[in-house]
């Protein structure tokens, strides 16, 4: 059977019999690649009752019907059936509440989110002041930060940014004209891939 180049979608051939099935299978495939969802990336065990149009992408040390399709898109249509990435593809993972996106060898999150009980210092004017680092794995210098604070800053400054490999630091800097003191709240820092 010949299938198209990119998405490795059926061709209907001349004198085929039953053209409905291939047609049919071409447009389930479409189905779960256009705008693809995926319910996790990381289970490597087929669940046990699977619904007609769940996809996932197979973890690492696949078992039963996925052994060896490891990152691959595996998807139920009364059995499963599986694609193969390639470089740039990208999906949502319901899971994680992210996108991931295969690099040509594997898949990676998109974004990475974290966060931080912090209860800043009083932070006189002209002045900053650092938080501990925040574990956000996968992090990596040129990679995008953004911060969520909890509460009005009262006119201070918070940036964020990856201070080392899987590790964010939020600063705020105070440019106020007095000092400020902020309540103990938690702190979001969300990660974009650069």
């Amino acid at each position: 059977m010949s299938l198209s180049p990119h998405l490795a979608l059926s061709y209907l051939v001349a004198s085929q019999a039953q053209k409905e099935i291939t047609h049919n299978e071409a447009l389930n495939d479409l189905d779960i690649l256009v705008q693809p969802v995926v319910a996790s990336r990381t289970i490597s065990t087929p669940p046990a009752s699977p619904s007609d149009g769940d996809v996932y992408i197979v973890g690492g040390s696949a078992t039963d019907a996925w052994s060896g399709r490891e990152d691959d898109l595996a998807f139920y249509f009364s059995g499963w059936r599986f694609k193969t990435p390639e470089a740039g593809w990208q999906v949502y993972v319901t899971a994680e509440s992210a996108f991931a996106l295969f690099d040509g060898s594997s898949w990676s999150m998109r974004t990475i989110d974290a966060s931080v009980s912090w209860d800043p210092a009083s932070i006189a004017t002209g002045s900053g002041l650092s938080s501990s680092t925040i574990t956000a794995t996968g992090a990596a210098f040129g990679d995008f930060v953004s911060v969520s604070a909890p509460y009005d800053l009262q006119g201070l400054v918070a940036t964020a940014y990856v201070s080392a490999a899987g590790s964010v630091v939020i600063r705020l800097h105070n440019a106020t004209g007095s000092a400020v003191d902020l309540a103990s709240g938690t702190w979001n820092v969300r990660v974009i891939k650069g």
